[in-house]
């Protein structure tokens, strides 16, 4: 039989096995909460920094800025990597500091009023003199999730970007109130990511390098200056237009999704928006280089079919086609379809190699004849493969 073995570090000090896990690489110190309940609250504590102070807003400028320059991953004293702030009684503000030079930084309010008020946001990153960095110590940001700013800290948060001159991934969430949001990065953003914000109504973007766009949410008007490098663009708004559809010059926005090679896109947003200005003055416009389209509706009936059919079409290289049904997906009013897609648009996807489709299924479904449509537009000799994941509503 073998002997019991007690577990001699859970009875050390708190205070040395903070010590300890200051030495531990954090890709492994992350484990240390599945060890035991004891281990999650001394791990929970490692990674803590919390301050409290009453002072205005403009202070967390202060306080976040120093914590990020501050850190050294090889210093205990100075490896904490979790930033809680309480700000006077109504604000609080978490930042953590995550591998591969991420940083996440939330807000909250104790004040539900506030933090619904209507702004306009420009977002500048100084990229043009990059900051000096010293590899032994600080924290390199070059990607940064911004959750629920508000009114009061959009300002403040424009400050601290502006000195992340290596940053090229930026994700914002969750602002309320958010009415206008402009981006400004000379040579350095790559990827930009928009979400939960429902007052959003116009967007400008200056990022000549930007190569990933995901938006989620009511369209607004998109201004996107300078750049046809945009490779992932992602456009999830089953939600419908937050302006009236006369008002969303797509022309523009045409031109730079064009070269995408993979591509979101609801169905009402080629009818109402793009179809429009393809059909009256881009006779020849397709998108040569997409390769994989997710393609997003409320249903899969005959004539939504035929749109996708109409959508195809514009892509000679597409490989993998993902369908989403949402039957809470806005929906246009007026459908305009091709006479007969069947005849017209055979064996015109040469490369078409997976269809997947999910999300809900309704009695108008018509799956069968989409598949049998596809399978007429590919070549004879290519094999398809069809998967399918519904949920019956």
């Amino acid at each position: 039989m073998n002997e019991y073995k007690p577990d001699i570090l859970s009875t050390l000090p708190l205070e040395l096995l903070l010590y300890i896990i200051g030495f531990v690489p954090f890709e492994s110190a992350r484990l240390i909460p599945f060890v035991s309940t004891r281990y999650r609250s001394v791990w929970n504590q490692a990674l803590l920094v919390a301050h409290s102070h009453n002072g205005s807003i403009k202070d967390i400028f202060h306080a976040v800025s120093s914590f990020i320059n501050n850190f050294d991953e090889h210093d205990p004293s100075k490896n904490t990597r979790k930033l809680e702030l309480h700000v006077d009684k109504s604000t609080f503000v978490s930042t953590i500091l995550a591998p591969h030079n991420v940083v996440h930084m939330s807000f909250f309010f104790s004040d539900g009023s506030k933090k619904e008020e209507s702004f306009c946001w420009r977002l500048e990153i100084n990229d043009q003199i990059p900051r000096a960095v010293n590899d032994s110590s600080g924290f390199v940001v070059k990607t940064l999730c911004l959750d629920s700013v508000n009114s009061l800290t959009h300002e403040v948060v424009s400050s601290m970007v502006l000195d992340f001159s290596l940053l090229e991934n930026l994700k914002i969430c969750g602002c309320k109130g958010l009415t206008s949001l402009t981006i400004d990065s000379p040579t350095k953003l790559l990827h930009l990511s928009i979400s939960g914000c429902p007052k959003l109504r116009y967007l400008d973007i200056r990022a000549v390098k930007l190569k990933t766009l995901h938006y989620e949410g009511f369209l607004p008007l998109i201004k996107i200056h300078e750049h046809f490098n945009l490779t992932n663009a992602i456009f999830d708004i089953r939600q419908g237009p937050s302006l009236n559809q006369n008002a969303l010059d797509t022309g523009p926005l045409l031109l730079i999704i064009k070269n995408s090679q993979s591509l979101t896109l609801c169905r009402w947003m080629f009818e109402e928006l793009m179809k429009p200005s393809i059909s009256s003055s881009w006779r020849s416009f397709q998108f040569y280089k997409l390769q994989e389209l997710r393609w997003i509706d409320n249903s899969m009936n005959q004539e939504n079919i035929k749109i996708l059919i109409s959508f195809l079409k514009l892509c000679p290289s597409i490989e993998r086609l993902f369908i989403t049904v949402d039957l809470n997906t806005y929906s246009s009013k007026e459908v305009y379809v091709d006479a007969d897609y069947r005849s017209e648009y055979a064996r015109v996807l040469r490369n078409l190699k997976l269809v997947k489709l999910e999300g809900s299924k309704n009695e108008d479904d018509c799956n069968d004849k989409l598949i049998l449509a596809l399978q007429q537009m590919v070549n004879i000799d290519q094999p398809l493969l069809v998967l399918s994941s519904f949920s019956r509503d």
